[in-house]
C-alpha cells in the first residue's frame, strides 16, 4: 500500500457563490510528490466512504484540496461545515494528470442551484458538450471553479450558450 499522506479530521468547506463546490481543504504539510502543479490522484477514505484513484486539485500556495462530489456528500451524511474524517493514500501516476472537469461534476455542481440543472437538462447532447468543454477550457483550477459558477447562474438564467468571449 502506497504510503499515508494524511489520517485526520477535516471540516468540510464550500468555494463561495452559486454552485461553489463542497471541498476537503487539506493541511499544507500534505505533499504528492512527483504530482503536476502539487495535485494528483490519491484513494483512501472519506468517514465510511471508500476513495478510489480521485483528484486531488490546488488551492495556490502550496495548498491541496478534495473536491466532495454531491453523491459522497449524500452517502456520508455530511455538508459544507462538517467535520470528516479523511485517510488519503497517494496513488503513482504513470504520468502528468490534467485537471479536467467531466459532465458528472458539472451536473454535482448545478443540481445545487434552483433550475441551473433542469435548465441544463433541456440541451441537446452537444448543448451540454459545449459547456463542459467551457469549463474544461480554463486554464487554472480558480478559473474552472468560476466558470462553474458562472455556469449555475447562466443556465438559472434560461441561457443555453457559455459566454463567447469571457477568458477566465
Amino acid at each position: 500500500m502506497p504510503p499515508e499522506l494524511l489520517n485526520a479530521d477535516v471540516t468540510l468547506e464550500r468555494f463561495p457563490g452559486k454552485g461553489g463546490w463542497t471541498y476537503a481543504p487539506l493541511p499544507a504539510t500534505v505533499k504528492l510528490p512527483g504530482a503536476y502543479f502539487g495535485a494528483g490522484k490519491v484513494s483512501g477514505q472519506i468517514d465510511a466512504y471508500v476513495l478510489e484513484n480521485v483528484s486531488l486539485m490546488s488551492m495556490g500556495q502550496g495548498r491541496l484540496f478534495l473536491p466532495v462530489r454531491a453523491e459522497i456528500r449524500h452517502r456520508i451524511g455530511k455538508q459544507a461545515g462538517d467535520t470528516v474524517r479523511l485517510v488519503l493514500h497517494g496513488d503513482q501516476p504513470e504520468k502528468p494528470l490534467a485537471l479536467n472537469v467531466s459532465e458528472a461534476e458539472l451536473r454535482d455542481c448545478l443540481a445545487d442551484v434552483p433550475g441551473a440543472l433542469a435548465a441544463f437538462e433541456q440541451l441537446t447532447p452537444a448543448q451540454r458538450r459545449v459547456w463542459v468543454q467551457w469549463v474544461a477550457a480554463a486554464t487554472l483550477d480558480d478559473h474552472k471553479v468560476h466558470r462553474v459558477e458562472m455556469a449555475c447562474t447562466l443556465l438559472s438564467q434560461g441561457i443555453s450558450t457559455p459566454p463567447a468571449t469571457y477568458r477566465g
